[in-house]
């Protein structure tokens, strides 16, 4: 080392000199260096030593290496040039270059920066540190590396109190399992969180986020989002609400408020204000508080609400709709209500338990079960298991009754076209002539009939040869015979429109 006796000597007076003008705590002190020399130029507004060689500067609990530097006479800073390093507490960073203030504390690191702390490393090509206050701000593009996420974006703040960045401006943030792009995203290294702020995307192996408010816990694969934000599956599913939690390691998402389930390839939509989804028991969503469906057909849309909705895939090309407690739907051709229903997605097919009611045109159909199948998204053909009853108004305390064991009734058009009772058949028809005036009241019993109908009026009757009936006159029908067994007419509990289904 050339002179070390006199440099060590001179970097003493020098020092010595600082703290004379300054608190010690406040001195930026030159420890090392190989060669100094003195620049006074008299038409400069500044002087300044010319360090060289192993350089090496200590401020409070700073050390700054660089291969030259300029220390400026009196203003407690320096310019540091060449494989600048520094380490402080539990950080190191390298860079090209380094302009330090030891009265601001402020550093300006440029050129290829490394900032390591802990298991976190940033780089980027221009930031700006400040010690006291223990902030950095990097800009013109940077990259933080950790174990398991690389974040990169145009400019961002470092605050190394709290582990904390905040990235803005082209944020990429690439996790294992998934990408986001955000404007603006804040980030705790410690926890692995990030908490995302305006226009968002979260790209996933089967799925994509929209957010403008949320946060992701890194490490534990889970977070929530707020603002109606938007989850697409690639499967054509998409879920929005105004809150969603999720955790991808249980396979579980829950959401809160406004809920908007629509699955774009069964041409289904769910709503509620709460809904829960886990793809492990298996992938079946539950949404309750005022939940209702939508299912879109060619030409008209099946409204169906219920206290509580399951929607379950049961397999690549199946959904099913399963809803229970006071289960309404309306159709422009067909309205219902029961306790239970199942119904199936794909084939429009519906299966109605406890009290079912079913409407269509004038016609009322009642029974234990009621399953109703259909043809090209229109309703075919329906089947009344046990104590099947079928009923239509004609007048005051006059209605058209037939009830059996069992029932088939078969849609044509939209219209009820065929009805076969079968197992105790009974009817109470009222007959008309040609200008609609009642001539009589046709009341039937066998083991099986069948009731065909024409632009929904009878047209004839064919029963099995065993069965049994009487013609009355309308004004000598018995009053204690005007109703069949089990008859109850329920009209006001029919839904007219699709307001009395989804309350809204």
């Amino acid at each position: 080392m050339k002179h070390i006796s006199s440099l060590l000597l001179l970097s003493f007076v020098f020092c010595f000199s600082l703290s004379v003008r300054a608190k010690e705590a406040q001195n930026v002190i030159l420890e090392q260096c190989d060669e100094l020399t003195f620049d006074k130029n008299a038409n400069a507004s500044r002087s300044y030593q010319v360090l060289r060689g192993n350089v090496r500067f200590r401020h409070g609990d700073a050390l700054m290496w660089c291969d030259s530097a300029y220390f400026y006479d009196g203003e407690n800073s320096f310019d540091a040039f060449g494989h600048i390093r520094v380490n402080q507490e539990q950080s190191s960073m390298l860079a090209d270059s380094l302009f330090y203030d030891g009265n601001t504390t402020l550093m300006r690191v440029r050129g290829n920066v490394v900032l390591n702390s802990k298991e976190i490393s940033l780089y980027t090509n221009f930031l700006d540190y400040n010690r006291e206050k223990k902030f950095g701000y990097y800009y013109g593009g940077g990259k933080v590396v950790e174990t398991q996420n690389t974040l990169t974006s145009r400019r961002g703040y470092y605050y190394p109190d709290t582990e904390c960045y905040l990235f803005l401006d082209s944020v990429v943030l690439i996790h294992p399992d998934y990408e986001i792009r955000s404007d603006s995203l804040r980030y705790f290294s410690t926890l692995g969180t990030a908490y995302l702020y305006g226009p968002s995307h979260i790209y996933g192996k089967d799925y994509t986020v929209f957010t403008t408010n949320g946060w992701t816990d890194t490490k534990n694969n889970k977070g929530k989002l707020y603002d109606y934000s938007i989850v697409t599956m690639n499967d054509g599913k998409r879920l929005t609400a105004d809150s969603i939690y999720y955790d991808s390691n249980l396979g579980y998402v829950n959401a809160f408020i406004g809920v908007d389930i629509k699955d774009s390839l069964q041409n289904v939509i769910i709503r509620g204000d709460y809904a829960e989804y886990n793809r492990n028991y298996p992938r079946n969503a539950l949404v309750t508080k005022n939940p209702y469906i939508l299912e879109f057909s060619d030409k008209d849309t099946l409204y169906l609400s219920s206290d509580t909705l399951f929607y379950c895939q049961v397999d690549s090309i199946q959904d099913e709709v399963r809803a229970y407690r006071n289960v309404k739907f309306f159709r422009v051709d067909m309205q219902g209500k029961c306790d239970s229903m199942v119904f199936y997605v794909q084939d429009s097919l519906g299966k109605m338990f406890y009290d079912p009611i079913l409407w269509s045109e004038d016609n009322q159909m009642t029974g234990d079960r009621i399953d109703i199948y259909t043809k090209e998204k229109r309703p075919d053909k329906i089947h009344i298991t046990k104590n099947a009853m079928m009923s239509s108004f004609e007048n005051i305390n006059m209605y058209n009754q037939l009830a059996g064991k069992e029932a088939f009734a078969y849609i044509e058009k939209n219209r009820l076209r065929r009805i076969d009772m079968k197992g105790n058949a009974e009817s109470i028809y009222y007959t008309k002539d040609e200008d609609g005036a009642y001539i009589g009241v046709n009341k039937a019993k066998g083991e099986e009939m069948t009731i065909f109908t024409d632009n929904n009026k009878l047209e004839k009757i064919v029963m099995t040869p065993e069965s049994e009936g009487v013609m009355y006159p309308p004004n000598k029908f018995p009053e204690d015979e005007r109703y069949l067994r089990n008859f109850s007419w329920k009209q006001d509990l029919r839904p007219k429109r699709k307001e009395d289904v989804i309350g809204r």
